[in-house]
């Protein structure tokens, strides 16, 4: 069954993609690809667990007084500390890359608010705007109430002429006595 990503079985096994990818290659493991994503069978996988001896040939150069090249077999389990400051590291990289992830979306979301938001200058510039209007404002209504106080005085002042008008035009119109 093909269940397995690459990546999981990479971590599963302890060595890298590239390793897997070989492997594939190699036909030490079958996969199927589907879409972009590359399954590996499962069989396989804990096949490649179980045969765990895997022996690395490490080669010795040559001595002046040897004659033959010297090939030391050395157990895979033995290389621990390598395999334990890889594992660390991976888990490092891990952390960073998870970080990496949400700083690119706070970013994202802080572009996002800047995009949508009335900037400092545009800001300013309407209240400017605002202020001189209530100054002009202001100025306009001091004018109209001064307009209308002399239009009240004048008002009174034809209100008492035509007063005086009317009492003249009903003296002159009473018969005379005496």
């Amino acid at each position: 069954m093909y269940t397995l990503t690459r990546q999981e079985v990479a971590d599963e096994l302890g060595i890298s993609t590239r390793s897997i990818d070989r492997y594939i290659k190699s036909g030490k493991l079958r996969s199927k690809k589907q879409g972009k994503i590359v399954y590996v069978n499962n069989k396989d996988v804990e096949n490649l667990k179980s045969s765990g001896n895997n022996y690395q040939e490490v080669i010795v150069p040559k001595k002046k007084k040897m004659k033959e090249e010297i090939v030391i077999k050395k157990n895979e389990k033995d290389s621990f500390g390598l395999e334990s400051v890889y594992i660390d590291l991976r888990e490092q990289i891990k952390e960073k890359d998870e970080l990496i992830q949400k700083l690119s979306l706070s970013l994202g979301k802080s572009e996002e608010i800047i995009k949508n938001s009335i900037s400092l200058i545009d800001y300013k510039k309407s209240q400017f705007l605002l202020e001189e209007s209530k100054g002009y404002l202001s100025k306009e209504i001091e004018s109209l109430q001064e307009e209308k106080e002399v239009l009240l005085k004048e008002l009174k002042y034809e209100k008492s002429s035509n007063v005086i008008l009317i009492i003249f035009t009903v003296l002159e119109q009473a018969p005379p006595k005496g």
